[in-house]
């Protein structure tokens, strides 16, 4: 199964010929920074994923992370993309970029959330985590193919 994705504008494209991660979405401050809020990012095994960017991906080494990632922009559109730490075997992206518009995925969780949106997030019944993703939340890779029609 391939999904395929891009920025806004179409100068950076990506593929992931494998199973994809259902959605986790970032609160921290370097991620609302990049995207404009939360982040709802999914993930593809390094070695299913792709990129066809034309010269025009920008990475963005030294933003603050706790995992010592790197993020990377359309440097024409300005879309948040990309995040990559090392020592990971998967590359999350942007969920919403996907060609499909990530159908089929859900959201798994909610990370770096501050106290005063926990409670609203807990409402929606997903686990709600002040730092990263705890190691008791299971999230779900799918391999399925999109609806189409």
């Amino acid at each position: 199964m391939t999904r395929t994705g891009s920025c806004d504008c179409g100068a950076v494209r990506f593929r992931v010929a494998g199973p994809v991660r259902d959605v986790i979405v970032c609160h921290c401050g370097a991620c609302q920074e990049a995207a404009g809020g939360p982040w709802a990012a999914s993930a593809a095994h390094r070695g299913d994923l792709s990129v066809d960017d034309g010269g025009a991906l920008a990475w963005e080494d030294g933003a603050p992370s706790a995992q010592g990632a790197r993020r990377a922009s359309c440097g024409r559109c300005g879309a948040y993309l990309f995040w990559d730490a090392p020592g990971r075997g998967t590359v999350s992206f942007a969920a919403a970029l996907l060609d499909d518009g990530g159908c089929r995925l859900e959201v798994a969780a909610h990370i770096w959330v501050e106290e005063r949106e926990r409670e609203a997030l807990l409402a929606i019944g997903v686990p709600v985590a002040r730092e990263g993703l705890p190691e008791s939340v299971r999230v779900r890779w799918r391999d399925d193919t999109p609806a189409t029609g």
